[in-house]
Order: C-alpha cells, then structure tokens, then sequence
C-alpha cells in the first residue's frame, strides 16, 4: 500500500513539473492582433484593407496592361498604360514626365473663347482639382496637343507632361469618320490622368 502511494505521488510531482515546464518553455500562443478597418483607395476604383501582423495595407493590384516607371534619381515612382485604349488617338511623348515639386496651386484660365490653341482650364476629377495646360498645333493631317497636369498631392505639387496625336476625322472616309468623332467625345484623358497620378509613390 505504502509504495502504491509513493509511486502515485512520484507520477503526481513529475506530472506537475511537466507542466510546469511546458507552460514556462512551451510554444506560446501569439496575442491576435487587431488591425484599423479603414481601407485604402486603389487607381483602379477597388479597395484594400490592412494585414496583420504590420497592419499595413495591402498592395494594390496591377493593372493589366500598365507597367511601372521609376524616376533615375529615385524619388517617386508611378504607373501607366502601355498605350491607350482608342483606336485613332495616340501618344507621341508617353509616359508622361512627371515633376515634383514645392509651391502653392494656382490656376490662371484662359477665355474660352480666346482659347485655342493655346489654353488653360481648371478641372474638377473626382476629389482632385487640375489645372490642365494644353497647347495645339496642326501638322501632316492631324493635331498635335501638348499637355501639362498639375495637382497637389501630400503637400507638393505633382505636374505631368505629354503629347498626343489628334486625326483629322474629315479626312477618314464612313464609317471611320464616324468612329473617329464618336472616339473623341467619349475619350476619358482626364480620367487616364487621374489613374496615373493616383499611383505616384514618393520614395
């Protein structure tokens, strides 16, 4: 009887120590970690949240058919489109070159209808306001339009610089002269722009 109950307090004391050990050295259950439920605003219109453990945001998805542009004196990055989605416009200085710099937002816009070629207008785009510089001048059949954008964006002003290429549509036959006109009411530049400007990273 006596050793009986040795032998279940030996196993009662190695048990407890056991225990002991396990809980003092054993693998530890990591708290969970509660990330903010705000969500980020990608270029393409979707939305990203936070991840755990960091509780940074997630990336956003890459669009298709755009590629990534790093500035050679590593201060920004952004994306753009390959080429547009329009059959008859088409870039001529692309992409864009885009400047960063300090200052305060101004606008000084031309009489439209004193305007052309050369004109300045001040743009509401979703929840940014541009003010979109563009200068024509004819050449071969078409028009050829330089464009300035500039915006703010953390505090500094963002400026992006291109040209595209114009058709004349009269000189297209139907139904490509149709085409071309209904191309050029429906064309979204602003929206292009504001994409790419959404992708801006400052490094």
């Amino acid at each position: 009887m006596y050793k009986f109950l040795i032998a279940l307090i030996v196993v009662l004391i190695l048990s407890a120590g056991g225990l002991f050990l396990w809980q003092t050295f054993g693998e530890q259950t990591p708290e969970p970690v509660f990330c903010a439920a705000d969500a980020k605003l990608c270029f393409d219109g979707s939305y990203v949240s936070r991840v755990a453990p960091s509780c940074e945001f997630s990336p956003c998805p890459e669009p298709v058919g755009w590629k990534s542009y790093n500035d050679p004196v590593g201060v920004f990055e952004f994306q753009y489109p390959e080429i547009l989605t329009a059959k008859y416009i088409s870039v001529v200085e692309w992409p864009p070159t885009v400047t960063i710099t300090e200052g305060e937002f101004s606008c000084a816009e031309t009489p439209a209808e004193s305007s052309f070629p050369a004109r300045v207008a001040r743009r509401m785009v979703d929840d940014r306001v541009y003010c979109v510089a563009a200068m024509s001048e004819g050449a071969a059949g078409s028009t050829y339009t330089t464009y300035t954008y500039t915006t703010v964006r953390g505090g500094k002003l963002i400026s992006l610089n291109f040209v595209l290429r114009y058709p004349q549509c009269l000189n297209y036959d139907d139904p490509r002269q149709s085409e071309c006109a209904a191309e050029r009411e429906v064309f979204d530049l602003d929206g292009v722009v504001d994409r790419i400007v959404g992708t801006i990273e400052l490094k």
